[in-house]
Parts: structure tokens; sequence; C-alpha cells
């Protein structure tokens, strides 16, 4: 199977400024930067790049490169939706567990965010105590002896 590779908006007008030079060889990169729709520079860069070395894709960047890959990525956020998986350290202990993959908690909850999600925790709420329960329930049997007509006054949101 072929592997595709997702061309950027710029790659794309690489392409075009390319394409536009090869087949009208006397258009200045003023003019082809006109009817793609960028500036003089841009174009006289990357002709003058593709003459050099017959490429238009990006130099390597400088950095660490990512540890996860695609199918890494589809893991984090298939075991993200896990109820066993409370925390982005559980999810990264779950990844090492199924793909021999070895990721921070900090990597997971990054790629979360980066796919456009949160990895929240639950908020911790005190339970009610017996004098709240009680409190409760008597109002609930003195609400079912109002007339229901005083209800009508009554607004009930969520």
């Amino acid at each position: 199977m072929v592997k595709q590779q997702h061309i950027t908006h710029a790659q794309e007008l690489r392409l075009q400024a390319v394409h536009c030079k090869q087949h009208n060889q006397s258009w200045s990169a003023s003019k082809i930067g006109k009817h793609i729709g960028c500036n003089r520079m841009f174009v006289s860069r990357w002709l003058t790049r593709h003459q050099q070395t017959g490429d238009i894709n990006d130099k390597p960047r400088s950095g660490r490169p990512q540890i996860a890959d695609a199918a890494a990525e589809n893991y984090i956020l298939m075991a993200a939706q896990l109820p066993e998986c409370t925390s982005a350290a559980d999810i990264a202990a779950k990844t090492q567990q199924a793909l021999g993959l070895k990721l921070s908690g900090s990597t997971v909850t990054r790629l979360l965010k980066r796919k456009g999600l949160q990895h929240l925790t639950a908020k911790v709420v005190p339970m009610l105590t017996v004098k709240q329960k009680l409190a409760r329930v008597k109002f609930a049997k003195a609400a079912l002896r109002r007339e229901r007509c005083s209800w009508r006054r009554v607004m009930i949101t969520d």
C-alpha cells in the first residue's frame, strides 16, 4: 500500500510557481506571483531552490523528532476514551504495554491538546452529610403538600 503524503498550502503554491515557470519560460517572478496569488520574493526563492536542488520541500528543521507516529496517536486517542484510563500517565502506561512505546504523561497531554482534546480529571465534590439529606427529604415532603397552583410560580432549571 502506498503511503499518501499530505501537501500543505505552501507546498501547493510552490508547485504552482514551478509549474508556471516550466510552461511559461518568459514569465517573471512578479507575473507568476500575481498569477498564483503570492509575492515576488516567495516565487523567486522557490524557483531558485528548485533549480538548485530539484526539490520544493522544506529543509529539515532542528529539534527532537517526534516519538509517536500516526498509529501511536490513534491508539492514544482511543485509550483516552476508555474508562480505566483516568490520567495521562495511565494512557502512557497503556500505550507502552500495547505498543512498546515509552511516553511521558506530558507527551500524552500535549498530543491530546494538539488533537483538540483536553484530558480532565473529575472534580472532587464532598458527599452529602446526614443533616443535608434529612433537609432535602423534609423539603421534598413539604413540596408534595403544596397546592398545584403554587408550582406555577416556580421556574425549574438544570
